[in-house]
């Protein structure tokens, strides 16, 4: 599989957010050589009637639309929209994104290294801001360490120049080759929020496949990190990482 042979999926996940999926779609069309072939995947958990989904299918007809009977979570929709894509190279997006500089090159080192399962751009915040959007895998005790040091100072991230090896990234932006996704089968859609993207970089390494952090190109994303300020958020996070430890350990 060559750089050019490649088909690429976008899949994102819509939920009454029209006008962000046009937005991610322009900058996809920006950021996207001509020669590579995609399709863009919106798999909606809105759950319009019948006659807004005709609607949208024909306003907005270069996109491919799955629409869901339920708003099944994030996972789920996901899932639909992966079974509906012919891409070798499968792309997890939030709709609130848009691709900067180095996709490309992210995309040529994940066709150069066929261990990677899951290979995620830097993300930065509006103000350009590099978050910490890749972690350790969530331990009982790793989470009451970084709990605590979020109440008594300031969190440090340690930026990295180079592409390197990380246990798990945020679900945000994920590109994954189709036999890493093949052999995982997918997110688990157990989770309705949170912890799926983790669960699935646990699974790909169960699978002798790595998770890499690509820095060298990068997208922008702000998030807005709802289970530190919701307490109905906080409970699903909550619920979704008992499960993953229930699930696959805590370790």
């Amino acid at each position: 599989m060559t750089f050019y042979t490649v088909k690429l999926s976008f899949i994102i996940v819509e939920y009454h957010s029209i006008d962000e999926i046009l937005i991610c779609q322009r900058s996809i069309l920006e950021n996207i050589s001509l020669e590579i072939p995609y399709e863009i995947i919106v798999s909606s958990n809105s759950v319009y009637p019948k006659n807004k989904q005709k609607e949208l299918v024909e306003a907005y007809d270069t996109l491919k639309w799955v629409f869901n009977k339920s708003n099944g979570g994030f996972a789920y929709a996901m899932n639909q929209g992966l079974k509906a894509a012919s891409g070798d190279v499968l792309i997890i997006m939030n709709p609130d994104i848009k691709l900067g500089d180095g996709f490309g090159k992210m995309l040529a080192y994940l066709l150069q290294n066929n261990s990677i399962g899951v290979i995620a751009p830097q993300i930065r915040s509006v103000q350009g801001k590099v978050q910490d959007s890749f972690r350790n895998f969530i331990t009982p005790m790793n989470f009451l360490i970084r709990h605590f040091r979020r109440l008594t100072q300031k969190e440090k991230f340690k930026i990295p120049v180079a592409p390197i090896q990380v246990d798990w990234v945020i679900g945000a932006f994920m590109m994954m080759p189709r036999q890493a996704y093949d052999a995982v089968n997918g997110l688990d859609e157990h989770y309705f929020l949170y912890c799926e993207d983790m669960d699935l970089c646990k699974r790909m390494y169960q699978q002798k496949y790595s998770v890499v952090y690509y820095p060298e190109a990068w997208i922008e994303y702000e998030g807005t990190r709802s289970a530190r300020h919701s307490r109905k958020y906080a409970f699903i996070f909550l619920k979704s990482l008992l499960y993953y430890w229930g699930k696959l350990g805590f370790y």
